[in-house]
């Protein structure tokens, strides 16, 4: 009989087990409720970080994927993502050209944030010969630095007015900040969605396209499927849940597909307390290795901060009863590209 532990890199102090039986009883949840309302579903992979569980969610249902790093997107398209969302809106005009680079080979949509970016890209889009999509990225109704409606109108005007880009829209997200926001997450659901509508409205009101009102967050992605004219859910955590989301009740235990298991208890206290949800408190991420047994299965505090930390994760069937492989995880941070060498010079060693 083969050894099916689970396997990580020597230096992991964790090993990170998954359950495809939840994970797609999780994907079924999500995507059915969403469907029911006419939205579609976007899978924000910092909630695992793997090819192959981003195809599964496409599969599913999922429109396609939002990734912040335009490395790690090249990667998914290569593993056969056809849609991608860059959610961040990058300032830095060499992240333009790389943007453009990919709309080469999908479709892609950008969040913008400054007249400066939507520029850039265009520009970048236009001498690769390529349409690009755009998403003015909003404040949310919680927010007192959203931006004005002036500037809003600006940043769309200026997207809607260079043929190379497409205007998808505009996209809101608005994290749960602290206890009382996690008691009622359906509320801020609701107040950022209405914002993002409110300003869907004050576009088209000026005569501006804007097809799409996305609306990022697993907890409170109910509460946004409440507001009529939101078309899209961006999730993360979904497939996966943890401890965060199961302690405000966003999720059952039953739901929470990974586990972790400490190979080295000091240091696995270390990883699974890196970025715990505001809402949480001490007790929830601290220690959590170290005061468990040995070899306990650990649910843990933050999915979108552990899977950063780890190389694989190794994937069951159901409960640890058939073990179907370890899937690389897929970190690769974005670098600037290295200067070509002026003519008579040597190149960089």
């Amino acid at each position: 009989m083969t050894d099916q532990r689970p396997v990580d890199s020597p230096d992991s102090p964790v090993q990170v087990l998954i359950d495809l039986a939840r994970v797609d009883r999780n994907l079924h949840r999500l995507h059915a409720r969403a469907s029911a309302r006419g939205v579609r579903v976007r899978a924000h992979v910092k909630g695992h970080r793997t090819a192959e569980l981003a195809l599964r969610q496409r599969a599913a249902g999922a429109v396609g994927i939002a990734v912040t790093q335009l490395a790690q997107a090249r990667q998914y398209v290569a593993a056969g993502i056809d849609d991608v969302v860059i959610a961040h809106p990058w300032p830095e005009p060499w992240r333009w050209r790389e943007t453009a680079e990919l709309a080469r080979h999908c479709r892609v949509s950008a969040h913008v944030d400054s007249e400066a970016a939507v520029e850039g890209l265009a520009d970048a889009a236009a001498e690769l010969g390529v349409t690009l999509g755009v998403r003015v990225q909003l404040g949310t109704g919680l927010d007192a630095t959203a931006t004005p409606d002036d500037q809003l109108l600006a940043l769309a005007r200026a997207a809607v007015a260079r043929p190379s880009l497409r205007l998808d829209g505009v996209t809101a997200y608005q994290a749960l900040l602290g206890a009382d926001d996690a008691k009622d997450p359906v509320a801020v659901g609701r107040s950022t969605a209405a914002y993002a509508l409110r300003i869907a409205a004050l576009l088209r009101g000026a005569g501006l396209p804007c097809s799409g009102v996305a609306i990022g967050g697993t907890p409170t992605a109910d509460g946004a499927l409440v507001e009529s004219g939101v078309t899209e859910i961006c999730s993360g955590a979904y497939a996966l849940q943890d401890g965060g989301m199961l302690a405000i009740g966003a999720c059952a235990p039953e739901d929470v597909a990974v586990t972790v298991v400490a190979t080295d208890q000091e240091a696995a206290d270390r990883v699974l307390d890196q970025h715990p949800y505001p809402w949480q408190t001490a007790a929830d991420h601290q220690r959590l290795a170290s005061t468990a047994p040995p070899g306990a299965r650990l649910c843990p505090p933050h999915i979108c901060a552990l899977t950063p930390q780890v190389r694989t994760v190794t994937v069951y069937e159901h409960d640890e009863k058939r073990r179907i492989g370890i899937w690389q995880v897929l970190n690769t941070q974005d670098t600037p590209p290295t200067r070509p060498a002026k003519p008579g010079l040597p190149k960089e060693s």
